[in-house]
């Protein structure tokens, strides 16, 4: 759905934003919360994401979804894991 194009479309910002502060060359992984009642259809957002990450340093990172029974309504990023960039000196 729209939606979930706009929802991958944040994550995605904010990923590349983080990405960025680390000066990383590539993401590799991407950790989300995703309460049951967050209303997020998870299986669209991974559909949506390698066409939106496509030629960002995210492209072929892998989403990992995981749900918190205490907090039913979330959806945030928690994590990213990077390769980083070679050190400039």
């Amino acid at each position: 759905s729209m939606h979930e194009a706009g929802v991958t479309e944040r994550i995605l910002e904010i990923v590349l934003e983080h990405a960025k502060e680390a000066r990383a060359s590539r993401v590799t992984d991407v950790y989300l919360d995703v309460g049951e009642e967050s209303g997020i259809d998870t299986d669209s957002v991974e559909l949506h994401w390698p066409l939106l990450s496509e030629g960002s340093v995210a492209e072929g990172s892998i989403l990992h979804f995981s749900a918190k029974d205490d907090e039913p309504f979330s959806f945030r990023l928690t994590s990213i894991e990077v390769d980083e960039a070679e050190a400039t000196v």
